[in-house]
């Protein structure tokens, strides 16, 4: 039986492995494709004699965390292979490059594993179960073919004379199934059991970094497997590798005919100008000398940008690529840097798809952004005293890859540069937990911290990536909770999507600002980074400009808590109840998005309406008590609070004073203004603040130009005085009243 383990279905039907075809095979195949499948394994089955074990290098990471020490035995034992002499083994992974057997284990990459898995899998079944079939396929006779067509050309030796100068060219022979180099040069000789980017870059910076040459000859076929071509792939590293020597001629010699290679992922080396296939008879290499020439500086760009490589598979998706790209792009324009973000910038110097990138788009075309570009615009810094209780700025950063360098690019520009102390962050962590896990896990935390902007990644769970349902996604799941807690908390998604339906479905959920991670085809604009960064920058501001709501959405909150509550206890009339209740979703709603742009008159407004339907609650205005003069016939009108014998008082509007009479009025109509200053003065609010409220609402909702040639702008501090009056006059509403059912409660009771 032959058990494949891989964790990651989306991979499998990138290559066109589906369920349906799986099932073709279902005799002599089984797929463990998570934690769950493994469990019901029987171990002492699997490792029977005769098996065969398919296994993803990185299967470990769908192990939860708590699991894999225990796990580590058996991944170790896999790993290892010399333990089961009686199986035969097959490691495949996206970071293998090149393939290889070995007594009872061979390495594949995951391309051509997949590629060639039916191939296999039918011989099996027909009793020729030969690794060739999954590393080759059907043409595993090419191998062969090319080793006899070196073979043939080892043995060959120039005697001739050559008129060119050899004593400033470079010549890297194969170890295995070479040749020399047929005249006196700088030769070396190049032996790689695996090849891989590393030991590919290695040998370009050991060889080409102080000694310059004229012309660089490399072979077609070194390494274990010839049909991997790997002098394609190492003639893209020279060019991609700042060197002296990256712009030479270079020839890549060979007995094997264009038609072979075609197929190969790194044959548009050979489109390119100052690359050319010799073939690598002697004579044909001495006579090659010359017929190209070098490149400039300017032509390597444009000529790397003809090639397209491949996405490495040992990346689990885009998502993955362009994190690592924009950690380096941010780094290196934040000037950024820490452990992590020095080991992804190694892997961009040594990775060829990273190398080809930072080739076409060049690190050097990255604008250092100073420091003071860097700082946040805090547009509450004019606030009065006492409108707001939280000023403090907290933000939580979540994301699973922070510790790749993430972390320390947010800690240098929100700590260091604004020097914000209310930065904390969930990295990680989140990896060992389940989708529900990471969503209760974020949400306490903003809880505990008492956030007021949450920094969010798009895609926090590894099923993310495989969802077709946006709602699916972990971080919308969040960020719907989030603003069910409270609206008012600033969210902002950090994501490699750019797909308009995500960041219309995320908007419409609540999302307050995206920062789009910079992929590699988002590099084609040299100023795209600083774009970002910039945008990031901006919308931080606007986000901590905005974080007052979270203090409003809080209070409105409590209060319709507390008013539904004593609406289902006859305390308040519900009709009020939900009046305000409109009223406050009304106000919240028109709430500016930018706080620089003082465009507030509608909250302004929208909160002083639940003023003045506290006011309606509290005075009876429409049935005055009806009193005339007998001396005079003249008749006056005096109004109460409703439920009580209580009076309105007299004020003077102009000297903001009450004159200690009972408000006494000609006509049945009640002056808005006695009514205001009547309740505020009730419910203890009255002072020189909502004085000013009140003739600020006078002024924009009767403007008279007579007498105020102008009209003093709404601002900020307006709409936090207005909102927190609101609270205030609601609250003392309702402790009043619960007052009042108190005592009638006890007078009932005697």
């Amino acid at each position: 039986m032959i058990y494949l383990f891989d964790d990651k279905e989306s991979r499998q039907q990138l290559y066109g492995w589906t369920d349906e075809r799986f099932g073709l095979w279902s005799d002599s195949l089984i797929r463990i494709k998570d934690f769950a499948d493994f469990l019901l394994l029987d171990k002492s089955v699997i490792f029977r004699e005769g098996n065969i074990i398919l296994y993803h290098e990185s299967f470990a990471t769908c192990i939860p965390y708590k699991n894999r020490r225990t796990y580590q035995a058996f991944h170790k034992t896999i790993s290892d292979g010399s333990s089961l002499q009686d199986i035969r083994i097959v490691i495949f992974s996206g970071s293998i490059t090149s393939r290889a057997i070995s007594d009872n284990t061979a390495h594949v990459p995951v391309t051509d594993m997949y590629a060639n898995l039916e191939c296999f899998l039918d011989h099996h079944q027909k009793g020729e179960t030969d690794f060739k079939y999954l590393l080759w396929g059907e043409e595993y006779e090419v191998e062969q073919t090319l080793i006899k067509l070196v073979e043939g050309y080892s043995n060959d030796i120039y005697e001739g004379d050559t008129e060119s100068d050899w004593s400033k060219i470079f010549f890297a022979s194969a170890q295995k199934y070479g040749i020399d180099a047929p005249v006196d040069c700088t030769q070396e000789k190049l032996w790689l059991s695996k090849v891989s980017d590393k030991d590919l870059d290695d040998y370009v910076e050991k060889w080409f970094a102080e000694s310059e040459y004229n012309a660089l000859y490399i072979p077609l076929c070194f390494g274990k497997i010839l049909s991997d071509y790997n002098g394609l792939r190492l003639a893209i590293h020279i060019r991609c590798t700042p060197s002296i020597n990256r712009n030479k001629p270079i020839y890549i010699y060979s007995p094997v005919p264009t038609s072979y290679l075609v197929r190969s992922q790194y044959f548009d080396i050979l489109k390119t100008r100052g690359v050319k296939l010799i073939n690598m008879h002697p004579k044909k290499i001495i006579e090659s000398l010359g017929s190209i020439n070098p490149l400039t500086e300017n032509d390597i760009k444009h000529e790397m940008g003809k090639i397209q490589l491949p996405v490495p598979q040992n990346y689990e998706d885009s998502h993955s690529i362009a994190n690592e790209w924009a950690i380096y792009r941010w780094a290196t324009a934040t000037d950024s840097e820490d452990s992590a973000i020095e080991k992804i910038t190694n892997t961009i110097k040594s990775n060829l798809y990273f190398k080809h990138l930072t080739t076409i788009y060049p690190p050097s075309e990255i604008k250092f952004i100073k420091e003071d570009r860097l700082k946040f615009r805090d547009q509450l810094s004019g606030i009065s005293d006492g409108l707001l209780e939280q000023k403090d700025i907290n933000i939580l950063y979540v994301d699973d890859e922070a510790d790749k360098g993430w972390y320390e690019i947010m800690a240098n520009i929100i700590y260091d540069v604004n020097n914000i102390n209310g930065f904390d962050y969930l990295g990680e962590s989140l990896k060992a937990l389940s989708q529900q896990e990471i969503i209760d896990k974020v949400v306490n935390r903003v809880k505990e911290d008492s956030a007021n902007i949450v920094l969010l990644d798009f895609r926090l769970h590894k099923k993310d990536h495989d969802s077709h349902n946006i709602e699916d996604i972990t971080s919308v799941q969040i960020l719907k909770k989030i603003k069910a807690l409270n609206a008012g908390i600033q969210v902002i998604i950090f994501s490699a999507t750019n797909k308009v339906w995500n960041l219309l479905a995320l908007q419409k959920y609540g999302a307050d600002g995206f920062i789009i991670k910079e992929g590699p085809e988002n590099s084609k604009s040299p100023s795209f980074t600083t774009q970002t960064i910039d945008n990031f920058i901006n919308t931080m501001s606007v986000c901590i400009s905005n974080r007052y709501k979270k203090e409003i959405y809080q209070s409105v909150s409590e209060l319709n808590c507390k008013l539904k509550e004593d609406a289902k206890k006859h305390i308040v009339d519900k009709g009020f109840q939900k009046a305000v209740e409109l009223f406050y979703a009304i106000a919240c709603l028109s709430l500016p998005k930018y706080v620089e742009d003082q465009n507030f008159d509608h909250s302004f407004m929208n909160f002083f309406r639940i003023i003045e339907a506290v006011a309606n609650e509290q005075i009876d205005a429409e049935n005055p008590e009806v009193k005339e003069n007998e001396k005079t016939g003249t008749i006056h009108y005096y109004n109460k609070f409703r439920g009580t014998d209580d009076y309105l008082m007299d004020y003077d509007e102009e000297e903001f004073s009450q004159t200690g009479k009972k408000l006494s009025l000609p006509k049945r109509s009640l002056p808005f203004v006695q009514k205001l200053y009547n309740l505020f003065a009730r419910l203890g609010v009255y002072s020189p603040a909502t004085y000013e409220m009140v003739q600020k609402r006078n002024n924009l909702t009767h403007p008279n130009l007579k007498v105020n040639s102008t009209i003093g702008p709404i601002t900020l501090n307006d709409v936090l005085l207005t909102a927190n009056i609101s609270f205030q006059c609601i609250r003392n509403m309702v402790r009043d009243h619960a007052g009042i059912a108190t005592e009638q409660r006890s007078q009932n009771d005697m």
